[in-house]
């Protein structure tokens, strides 16, 4: 099925310029998006109330290997799977020159400053997170949101990220870092990839 939707550039994106709008970003190399990116999303918009979810497809993944195929053709082949309205992809890592979530989401916030921005991300991510370039800072510059997901860390200490265990909702003391506890889903891009 192909997409109406075209891939956001930096540029493109400057329709948020004086909009009080709330924005969820979901970074990721996308190689390839995948159901459960479409599922975070759509609980993002759902749940959270979010106006728009950017799906952030990164220059490159500093954790990673060198990725194989460009951010322009994973930005393309993510079109497919953004089959939702209001989740926009962008290749705004590519004209921000940036390759880390925080100076990503730095320059969003400094450039879109009536947007309220939150880094969305899924539980696999997180036991990593803390080796992730100025991951404090990133808690402190905008809201983190943390989707529960079925994943070999799941039931990690929360501890760990500076969260308080709750029923259905863990908070930092300063409210920046959330998870969503909702339906999970167990596929990831690595699992396609292979």
């Amino acid at each position: 099925m192909k997409s109406k939707h075209k891939i956001a550039k930096l540029q493109a994106l400057n329709f948020m310029h004086g909009l009080p709008l709330k924005v969820g970003v979901l970074g990721g190399t996308f190689d390839p998006a995948h159901a459960g990116h479409l599922l975070i999303s759509e609980q993002a918009l759902r749940f959270h109330h979010f106006d728009f979810v950017i799906w952030l497809v990164a220059n490159q993944n500093p954790t990673k290997p060198l990725m194989q195929r460009d951010i322009f053709i994973r930005a393309q082949n993510a079109l497919k799977a953004a089959i939702h309205p209001k989740i926009i992809v962008s290749t705004a890592e590519y004209d921000l020159n940036s390759s880390y979530s925080y100076d990503s989401m730095r320059q969003l916030i400094e450039r879109y400053k009536s947007v309220k921005f939150t880094w969305l991300m899924g539980m696999d991510n997180v036991s990593s997170f803390r080796k992730w370039y100025r991951s404090s800072d990133l808690a402190e510059l905008c809201d983190i949101l943390i989707f529960d997901r079925p994943c070999n860390t799941r039931l990690i200490n929360v501890a760990t990220i500076g969260l308080k265990p709750k029923a259905n909702l863990a908070k930092t003391e300063n409210n920046n870092i959330m998870i969503h506890r909702g339906k999970l889903c167990d596929l990831s891009s690595t699992q396609l990839r292979d």
